[in-house]
């Protein structure tokens, strides 16, 4: 008999989509975000047409973040956009 895995069902129960997890140190990070800013600013560039008050409101976050990762204030986050991913600050 077939059975679902209950991780597999709760997750489309939830309508929550799976996500990677990564575990970097503090200037790592940094570099991650540093490069998520970058893709950002890149797609503005690509597209003249497009949700450019979205895509600007998103480079405000990573920046803010990239501050709060670099002074310590902040030691786990998500990102949504392109994918979804969690990562862990370690010192």
């Amino acid at each position: 008999m077939f059975r679902p895995d209950p991780n597999q069902v709760a997750l489309e129960q939830t309508g929550r989509k799976e996500m990677e997890q990564f575990f970097m140190r503090r200037g790592s990070a940094v570099t991650y975000l540093l490069a998520r800013r970058r893709a950002w600013f890149a797609a503005i560039a690509d597209t003249s047409r497009g949700n450019i008050e979205m895509e600007s409101r998103e480079i405000e976050q990573i920046e803010r973040l990239i501050l709060d990762v670099r002074a310590g204030r902040v030691r786990a986050f998500e990102l949504t956009r392109p994918k979804r991913v969690a990562i862990f600050v370690t010192d």
